[in-house]
C-alpha cells in the first residue's frame, strides 16, 4: 500500500513538473501583446534611421499616436521629416479575430489608398520595417509553439515558435519574451525556404508612466545586409488624442494635428 502510495505521489509529481516546464505558447504571447500595445491612449515621437550595405544611412522622423476608439484599437503614424515625406500618414484599425484594416494617405496624389492584407509585408518607405512591423502585432491565423526558457542578453526569456497558417511571406518567426515584463527581447524572421531573414530587437526599455516601454527598435536584414533603427521618444501615456485623429476620410490633416506639438512639448 505505502509502494502504491508513493509510486501515486511520484506520478503526480512527474506530471506537475512537466506542466509547469511548458508554459502555454499562447498565452505568452498574448501577455506580450499586452505589455508591447498598452490600452492607455499615448503618443511618442520616432526617429527613424536606415543604414545600407555600403554604410549610408539617412533619416526620417514621425510621430505616432494610440488609442481605442468604439471598442477597436487604432494607430496613426504621420510622417514630419524629410520634407519630401512630410504628410505621409499611415492608420491601422486592428479587429478582433480577423485581419485588420489599413490606410496610407500620400500627399503627391492628394489621396487615400486602403491597403490590401497583403500590403503590410511591403517595406515602409525604403526603411527595413514593414507595414506590419509598424502596426500592431498579428496574432491571428498562426500556431504557436513553446521552445523552451533560457537567457537571453543576460535576462530569463520564454522562447516561442510562432508559424503563419499562409507561410508565403515568412516560415517561421522565433521570438524571445523577456519572463520579467512580457516585453520581446527580439524576433527572428526566415522565409519561405527556412533561411534566417531579418532579426528585430527591442533594447533600452524605461518605465514611463508606469508603462516598461522599449526605446529601441532596430531591424536588421541578414540577407540584404541593411538595417534600420527606431529611437522612441517623447512618450506620453493617457495623452489627449481625439478621436477625428483616427477618420480614414481626414488623414491629409493629419500632419497639422496639434497633438504633435503638444507630443514635442
Amino acid at each position: 500500500m505505502r509502494t502504491l502510495v508513493m509510486l501515486t505521489l511520484m506520478l503526480l509529481l512527474t506530471v506537475t513538473v512537466a506542466t509547469a516546464a511548458s508554459p502555454d505558447a499562447t498565452a505568452i504571447v498574448q501577455q506580450m501583446e499586452t505589455a508591447l500595445e498598452p490600452a492607455r491612449p499615448s503618443t511618442q515621437k520616432w526617429t527613424i534611421v536606415v543604414t545600407d550595405k555600403q554604410g549610408e544611412s539617412t533619416q526620417l522622423v514621425a510621430y505616432q499616436a494610440r488609442k481605442r476608439v468604439r471598442n477597436e484599437n487604432w494607430l496613426l503614424t504621420v510622417l514630419q521629416a524629410p520634407k519630401s515625406l512630410e504628410g505621409i500618414a499611415y492608420l491601422v484599425q486592428e479587429r478582433e479575430d480577423q485581419p485588420g484594416l489599413q490606410w496610407i494617405y500620400l500627399p503627391a496624389v492628394r489621396r487615400v489608398r486602403e491597403l490590401m492584407p497583403s500590403g503590410e509585408q511591403q517595406d515602409f518607405l525604403g526603411t527595413d520595417f514593414t507595414y506590419g512591423d509598424l502596426g500592431f502585432l498579428n496574432l491571428h491565423d498562426r500556431t504557436y509553439t513553446f521552445l523552451g526558457m533560457k537567457q537571453h542578453q543576460g535576462v530569463w526569456a520564454y522562447e516561442v515558435q510562432e508559424i503563419p497558417h499562409q507561410s508565403w511571406y515568412y516560415s517561421r518567426i522565433v521570438t524571445w519574451v523577456a519572463a520579467d515584463s512580457s516585453l520581446p527581447l527580439q524576433r527572428a524572421y526566415y522565409d519561405r525556404a527556412n533561411r534566417l531573414w531579418r532579426i528585430e530587437r527591442f533594447e533600452e526599455i524605461k518605465r514611463i508612466d508606469g508603462v516598461p516601454t522599449p526605446l529601441w527598435i532596430s531591424m536588421e536584414d541578414r540577407q540584404a545586409g541593411s538595417s534600420s533603427t527606431i529611437a522612441v521618444s517623447e512618450v506620453r501615456y493617457d495623452a489627449d488624442v481625439p478621436d477625428s485623429l483616427f477618420d480614414p476620410d481626414r488623414l491629409a490633416e493629419a500632419a497639422a494635428s496639434p497633438v504633435w506639438q503638444a507630443t514635442g512639448s
